[in-house]
């Protein structure tokens, strides 16, 4: 029997490069990749199974909901790599890149982020037919919000979040990384890390103070200079202010790390900067999950009332273990209690992490591997 082949279908490296690592040698892998960042990272690394067909995005401002930054063709790119390579199993961790291309093998879901706001249970997700779930929360929310019936939730296996488990090998040097930065190792360091967008584009600096938010980016950092502590801000890279020249200067006059310099659908693993944050800024982001593990203190900008971000949401508002705000005065108190007494929510922070994740402790990624072949093996792929 020929070796089972498996597809890595992706925008970025930094939830299914896990999966590569722990499969490549068990089975024949290949990259299929759209993305220029992507390309040059998997050429870098010596990596030869890929297959690479640039799509081409632009910005298209007349669209007035969701993601402006688009493909002329979306999913053409996409098609074409799967027609190229033709895998037994397909790997991804975004809901859009296989659901544009024709199903004509077996689909598994590994997710690459679990922010608060609407995002993970979307009724694409039902045309995979394995799904590897962070913990008990998310499927018992898959089930219930798209009525799941009796069986169909035998393809939900929770194995944890691999996403989370640098934190737990090891992995990382909090020194070296911040001398690598350009950061003081002998401060504390805050890091602003917002979502990249509202359903109403890519535009947004803060989920609230969209009138004002040169004024309170700037006061922001000027805040957290005169605390003496590190400031970075890593926006998403859908943020159209990736490359806002006026917020860069900003951010260059005040010390600040400004830490995405790259617009576009790659995305940088964070796990570095988080592992050197202290205090974490954020508002509804996937990478507030990310960080909860790590049991230090986050500030919730609390999103503005028009955006009704809560409608769907993935989680309820309830989930936030962490001061949140409405004003940036009372973002910047928030700052300096949580750098006083990062204790304060320390038992809200584990039980949360205790509801989204299965065992967090270093070993998801073994877990699932293990379902993903296990899977296979039922399939008769192995």
């Amino acid at each position: 029997m020929e070796e089972m082949k498996i597809g890595f279908l992706a925008n970025s490296l930094m939830t299914l490069e896990r999966y590569w690592d722990k499969l490549h040698d068990k089975a024949e892998c290949w990259w299929g990749v759209t993305q220029p960042n992507t390309y040059r990272r998997l050429k870098k690394k010596k990596i030869r199974n890929v297959v690479y067909h640039h799509d081409k995005h632009f910005v298209d401002r007349n669209r007035t909901s969701g993601n402006m930054y688009v493909s002329p063709d979306p999913g053409e790119g996409e098609r074409i790599v799967a027609e190229k390579i033709q895998p037994d199993l397909w790997l991804a961790d975004t809901l859009n890149k296989l659901n544009r291309v024709p199903k004509k093998t077996f689909w598994v879901q590994v997710f690459h982020s679990l922010p608060i706001k609407e995002h993970f249970f979307y009724p694409g997700v039902l045309e995979y037919d394995l799904m590897l779930l962070p913990g008990e929360y998310h499927k018992k929310e898959l089930i219930k919000r798209l009525h799941l019936k009796d069986k169909e939730d035998e393809r939900l296996k929770i194995v944890g979040w691999p996403r989370v488990d640098d934190f737990f090998n090891g992995t990382f040097d909090r020194q070296e990384i911040m001398k690598s930065l350009g950061l003081d190792v002998t401060a504390k360091t805050v890091m602003y890390a917002p979502t990249w967008g509202w359903g109403h584009g890519n535009e947004y600096l803060f989920a609230r103070w969209h009138d004002d938010e040169i004024e309170v980016f700037e006061q922001l950092c000027q805040q957290v200079r005169n605390m003496n502590v590190n400031f970075i801000v890593k926006l998403h890279n859908l943020s159209f202010h990736v490359t806002n020249d006026r917020l860069i200067e900003v951010a260059r006059k005040y010390n600040v790390l400004w830490a995405t310099k790259d617009m576009g659908l790659f995305v940088d693993d964070p796990n570095e900067f988080l592992w050197v944050t202290d205090v974490l800024i954020s508002d509804v982001s996937g990478i507030i999950a990310d960080f909860l593990v790590l049991d230090r203190p986050i500030i919730y900008i609390d999103p503005d009332e028009n955006l009704n971000a809560w409608d769907g949401a993935d989680m309820p508002a309830n989930f936030r273990a962490g001061c949140i705000v409405k004003t940036a005065d009372e973002l910047f108190s928030a700052i300096e209690d949580s750098l006083k007494y990062p204790a304060t929510y320390n038992s809200r922070r584990k039980e949360i992490v205790s509801e989204l994740f299965y065992r967090p402790d270093g070993k998801a990624i073994d877990r699932a591997v293990k379902e993903i072949w296990k899977f296979a093996d039922a399939k008769g792929l192995t």
